[in-house]
């Protein structure tokens, strides 16, 4: 079961590292445990067990920090992280130059969101050990999320070069997606799969490489085969939350709404994640149930703000509800361009730019659009933002052209913006059906 984020909150302030460590030992923080509900359960429990008797094991603070990882995959939880970067951090005072306690810290900082820590600990963990394959994967990742794709490319390059397998195809994949090179980005995930399957990867990172082929479908407008990797996600690893939130998109984008609603509540009930809340809202109105939408929009607000690393966590999530829904404008151009202080990724760009037109700057908006489009991302919601803001501009032939690519790359993006995007392009004098345009960059002449 996941930890109370509520208890966890109420008695985490003011810990000292021992006390902390001793908690992490005793197992007192995740009692449920106890009953060895499944391997990564008893692994815990089986390493608080050991460091009861051995206080001053580094390598077996390595491993319940690996396990408190594996467990945070797999249920969403950020508590989990938490306890993992203590069990790993009290690792490294033990043993300072512990090269894997340092690439799993640097895992943990990049969940969390603390891209210039992964950087740092992966570096570090690289210094130990130039082959370790996996910490230039993390530090592909902090790079990749902070908009260093060059630097991104080359570090990728050197882990596929130490290793060719599931975690450096699927790695490699994401920068391909971002570059507008579908058709290897799919590749490499399904590459992904099949080593991971072969090499006997771990239940959820094989169905994670399923739901990243299933969204890249998504993208694509490729509902059905997108529909496929969902549920072969949930045959490899059943009721894991991101295949169902996926499949949920996926349902709705094909007018299936009491089914995509029903997958959005058992996404949440494993995990609440804000972004869950806010597409079964969506469906909710969709649907005619305004109350129900209402309750998941207030869910939205409170998981967002619950504590300090769900503010840092989900900063995004929430620039894109408010922008998406018309509401909070400044509070939304506040949060997108704090976070594009760190973060200055193409989703960072098009946050600033989507808030910064919600608030009638368009004009403001205009450059960021452009540098989010740089790659010819095939992302319907991109050249939506990037037609919308011509529109607003009076550049009309830039925004028929985008809303067109848009709607011709998936009419279906999301619940209630595609029609938006629809009547956008009708009003500015657009085809009914609009041609399948080759995707390419939305620079202004």
């Amino acid at each position: 079961m996941p930890v109370s984020i509520t208890w966890y909150r109420r008695h985490q302030k003011g810990w000292s590292c021992t006390f902390a460590a001793q908690l992490l030992v005793a197992g007192m923080m995740l009692p449920g445990l106890a009953r060895g509900d499944n391997p990564i359960d008893r692994t815990i429990v089986i390493c608080q067990k050991i460091l009861r008797v051995r206080p001053d094991d580094a390598s077996m603070y390595y491993r319940l920090g690996d396990a408190y990882i594996q467990k945070g995959r797999e249920t969403g939880d950020i508590t989990y992280y938490q306890l993992a970067s203590q069990a790993l951090q009290h690792s490294l005072k033990i043993e300072p130059d512990l090269g894997p306690a340092q690439r799993h810290l640097a895992y943990v900082f990049y969940s969390l969101h603390n891209f210039a820590g992964a950087a740092r600990e992966a570096d570090q963990a690289i210094a130990v050990d130039p082959l370790d394959s996996n910490a230039y994967g993390v530090l592909g990742d902090a790079q990749l999320e902070t908009g260093q794709y060059a630097a991104a490319a080359r570090t990728y390059a050197t882990m596929a070069a130490i290793k060719d397998d599931l975690y450096s195809y699927s790695r490699r994949s994401g920068l391909e997606t971002i570059r507008g090179e579908d058709a290897d980005a799919i590749a490499d995930l399904k590459r992904a799969i099949a080593d991971g399957q072969r090499d006997g990867a771990p239940a959820e990172a094989i169905a994670w490489a399923n739901t990243r082929l299933a969204e890249d479908y998504f993208l694509l407008g490729r509902l059905g085969e997108a529909a496929v990797q969902d549920q072969a996600a949930l045959r490899a690893y059943p009721g894991y939350y991101r295949a169902l939130a996926s499949l949920g998109q996926v349902r709705a984008a094909q007018g299936r709404l009491d089914a995509a609603a029903t997958l959005y509540r058992g996404a949440i009930a494993v995990i609440p994640l804000p972004e869950y809340a806010v597409a079964l809202g969506d469906v909710y109105t969709k649907l005619g149930r305004p109350q129900d939408a209402q309750r998941q929009r207030e869910l939205v607000e409170f998981i967002a703000r619950l504590n300090v690393i769900n503010r840092v966590i989900y900063n995004r999530v929430l620039v894109d509800y408010y922008a998406d829904h018309d509401i909070e404008h400044d509070r939304a151009i506040e949060l997108a361009a704090g976070e594009f202080k760190t973060r200055r990724d193409i989703y960072g760009q098009d946050a600033l730019a989507w808030s910064l037109y919600r608030g009638d700057k368009a004009s403001e908006a205009l450059p960021h659009i452009i540098a989010a489009l740089q790659f010819g991302t095939t992302d319907a919601r991109l050249y939506f933002h990037a037609g919308m803001i011509y529109a607003a501009l009076g550049r009309k032939d830039l925004a028929r052209t985008d809303l067109a690519r848009a709607l011709a790359i998936n009419p279906h993006f999301q619940p209630i913006l595609d029609q938006v995007a629809a009547q956008e392009y009708a009003a500015l004098g657009g085809a009914l059906n609009p041609p399948s345009l080759r995707v390419s960059n939305s620079v202004p002449p």
